[in-house]
């Protein structure tokens, strides 16, 4: 039995519907920025972290475009490593921009994890951040064990409880803004401002998240690329109207820059206990939701290795019970939980995590640039034609990408290069291994990960397939 055959056995089942792809985009997203990093941004730049916050948005809009546009050709697992080692034919590309990507994927788990952990000090004061996060990464490790339809249902009730914490605090505080506090409104100058810009993309830094569970979304032509695009613009507008009602309530912005928890802290300027105690309840929820998406999204990138041979196979092995991949699940959890009590602080740990994310999102956005500028036959598959507009957010989502790579390397390649340098050697034990067994990498790379053969036909590959 070939390994393709092998593989049918192992993909996963499409359970999650076009609200959870959403939910999966918006609620697993909004723990990073809103509750997390919003406050903690502005130490720099003050309250000009509002324009940052748009600039940022328009970027991770075009990233989102770009991301659901390849969705609908190679609708499979782990999202970015579908589509630049299927387009180009490669294994290695792909393999590259994701082993870093998994690595900012357990980075960010501990940072939310710790995010969450801030928020339970309202209602428990002594309690220690890091062993509340390790916790919640138990619990929702155990949520995500019995597979995609145990993670869409309770993000989905996430979701709904999450946006209700909001409101509570932007309406209200939209009447209650000085526009007297947004003075003055650079406080750093043009390095503070673009400083702020990592960081704050942060907050977008699940907007492709969706599309790691490309195997697992129903009608992913049609789903994917809605959930992409339309959570990143609701992402952006609470974003928006949530940075300049906590700027435009609170006198000082330092007090927000200081603070593990911004939008609380906002919150008792103008709220009594207990809209304070609602929208700490809604930090919770958002920061839990964050780790619950990132740790089922994270784990499909080891699945598709495996599924692709490069990887130990067992990794793209699914529980019988639950059809989920366990092996890769517990080893996020544990370098996770890991991470959690290790870090130095959510600002090195956030940049780990900004500068692997960065990475993908510029490799896919040049993927877009090379479909739509050659004659592989693969736009001709996407599920809609983005024309003009696409090749814009395809050049928007590549240029900003790099910009802040530039940025975001500052603290990060000390831990970066060491990982890539030992994800090169797992690549080519692995490359060498299915060398001298005879593997046939054009049968691979013409399967998808996650999906089973019937349901996808690659009529598009034309071309000899290497590893060369």
């Amino acid at each position: 039995m070939s390994s393709v055959d092998v593989n049918n056995d192992r993909s996963l089942s499409r359970d999650i519907g076009l609200f959870g792809a959403i939910s999966t985009v918006v609620a697993g997203t909004l723990g990073a920025g809103l509750f997390v990093t919003l406050g903690t941004a502005s130490s720099t730049t003050g309250p000009s972290v509002i324009l940052v916050v748009i600039l940022s948005g328009l970027l991770a809009m075009s990233i989102a475009l770009n991301y659901g546009w390849m969705a609908t050709i190679f609708p499979g697992a782990a999202g970015s490593y579908a589509y630049v080692s299927r387009t180009f034919e490669n294994r290695l590309p792909g393999f590259i921009v994701t082993w870093s990507k998994w690595l900012g994927y357990m980075a960010a788990d501990a940072v939310l994890a710790i995010g969450f952990g801030s928020y339970l000090q309202v209602f428990y004061p002594s309690i220690d951040p890091a062993l509340a996060g390790f916790g919640l990464l138990t619990v929702l490790f155990l949520v995500n064990l019995v597979g995609s339809k145990g993670y869409s249902v309770s993000q989905n009730a996430i979701f709904g409880v999450l946006i209700l914490s909001i409101v509570v605090l932007v309406l209200p505080g939209t009447v209650n803004v000085e526009p007297s506090n947004y003075q003055p409104f650079f406080t750093g100058g043009a390095d503070g401002f673009l400083a702020a810009a990592v960081p704050l993309f942060y907050a977008y830094i699940g907007i492709a998240v969706a599309g790691q569970m490309g195997a697992e979304v129903k009608n992913p032509s049609r789903n994917l690329p809605l959930a992409m695009a339309g959570g990143t613009a609701i992402l952006v507008l609470l974003y928006v109207w949530t940075s300049a009602v906590i700027y435009g309530v609170v006198g000082d912005y330092t007090v927000l820059a200081n603070s593990a928890r911004p939008l609380a802290t906002a919150a008792e300027v103008f709220l009594g206990d207990i809209g304070t105690a609602v929208v700490a309840f809604g930090g919770l929820l958002a920061t839990a939701s964050s780790v619950h998406a990132v740790m089922a999204a994270g784990i499909k990138m080891p699945y598709s290795w495996a599924w692709d041979e490069v990887f130990p196979k067992f990794f793209s092995s699914v529980s019988d019970r639950f059809g989920t991949p366990h092996w890769s699940l517990l080893t996020l959890y544990l370098v996770a939980s890991w991470l959690t009590f290790w870090s130095e602080g959510l600002g090195q740990a956030i940049s780990i995590a900004t500068f692997s994310y960065l990475i993908a999102y510029c490799a896919v956005s040049v993927t877009v640039l090379y479909v739509l500028a050659t004659d592989s036959g693969l736009a001709e598959e996407a599920g809609f034609n983005g024309g003009p507009v696409l090749g814009l957010t395809a050049v928007v989502g590549a240029v900003g990408s790099g910009a802040l790579l530039t940025q975001a390397y500052q603290g990060s390649l000390s831990i970066y290069v060491p990982w890539v340098a030992v994800g090169l050697v797992v690549f080519g034990v692995y490359w060498y291994l299915g060398k001298q067994r005879g593997h046939d990498v054009d049968a691979i790379l013409n399967t998808l990960p996650g999906v089973p053969s019937d349901e996808y036909d690659p009529n598009v590959r034309t071309r000899e397939v290497s590893d060369d």
